[in-house]
């Protein structure tokens, strides 16, 4: 089962749209290497919200799998990440505010600095736009694929 001590939600109102997202990491630093596991539990957290297992959600578990993989490269240590799922919305969430979520969380946790924070802050926003809801984000050039 999840462990709610490691739930980190974030959600903005930007141009009058929902951007929303939780996501449950265990962050641990370790000696070795970066690591990223996912262990999706399938917890459900509301009637409203996905049931993430497993299997299903590609493009979302990317998304978040980037930011992660974003915030990573900018520290020093290494990090082992075990996500264990994610709290979403069709109505206000998608591959890029995932993986921004995941982006703040391992700030959070980790007092890493981001230089260009505002900037991807900025990029998440126009992951609504038009044709870029169903995108993959790519945090480092800050530019979205259809590549899963």
């Amino acid at each position: 089962m999840i462990n709610p001590d490691h739930n980190f939600r974030w959600h903005k109102v930007k141009n009058g749209l929902l951007h929303f997202a939780i996501v449950n990491l265990h962050i641990q630093k370790n000696e070795t290497g970066n690591e990223i596991i996912e262990d999706y539990s399938g917890y459900k957290y509301s009637s409203d919200l996905m049931d993430v297992r497993h299997e299903g959600f590609n493009t979302w578990k990317t998304g978040l799998r980037n930011g992660l993989e974003f915030a990573l490269s900018h520290s020093s240590d290494f990090w082992t990440i075990k996500i264990n799922g994610f709290c979403a919305s069709y109505m206000d969430t998608n591959a890029t505010i995932l993986g921004y979520t995941g982006v703040l969380a391992f700030i959070k946790e980790t007092n890493i600095v981001i230089s260009n924070l505002e900037e991807v802050e900025n990029f998440v926003f126009m992951s609504w736009n038009d044709g870029m809801i169903n995108k993959i984000p790519n945090f480092n050039e800050l530019t979205f694929t259809s590549d899963v």
